[in-house]
């Protein structure tokens, strides 16, 4: 009996190690791929930030005006509070910014819960 219950643990633990053995390798593997590929990929992103059609590009985003969505309750839009959300717009995205309004931003709410809601109302 005591030889028996010594070759199942000894198989057991054997198991157990060779398990977890091909998993780690499993795991290098596949970490390896990532990094091959991620690097694939952004070499030639690499390449494209050093022309200068990539400098170009670059100068025309800082031309672009960010959209800017404010939440602000009516009863406190005044021009106190629209001159202190424009000086933290100022200093985020520097002077190439222009405010044309602020208005009040939609309640964010769950897409779960507007689907959900969508199935309950009648036709």
């Amino acid at each position: 009996m005591g030889d028996k219950l010594t070759l199942s643990l000894t198989v057991l633990l054997t198991g157990f190690a060779v398990v977890f053995a091909v998993l780690l390798i499993l795991i290098g593997i596949i970490k390896l791929y990532g990094t091959i590929i991620y690097n694939i990929q952004n070499k030639g992103h690499k390449k494209k930030k050093d022309s200068p059609t990539a400098k170009v590009a670059a100068q025309t985003d800082k031309v672009m005006e960010p959209v800017l969505t404010v939440e602000a309750d009516p009863e406190t839009d005044d021009d106190e509070l629209i001159a202190v959300i424009s000086a933290a717009v100022y200093s985020m995205y520097s002077s190439k910014v222009q405010i044309k309004s602020i208005r009040k931003a939609k309640p964010a709410s769950n897409a779960w819960r507007n689907a959900g809601l969508s199935n309950l109302r009648p036709f």
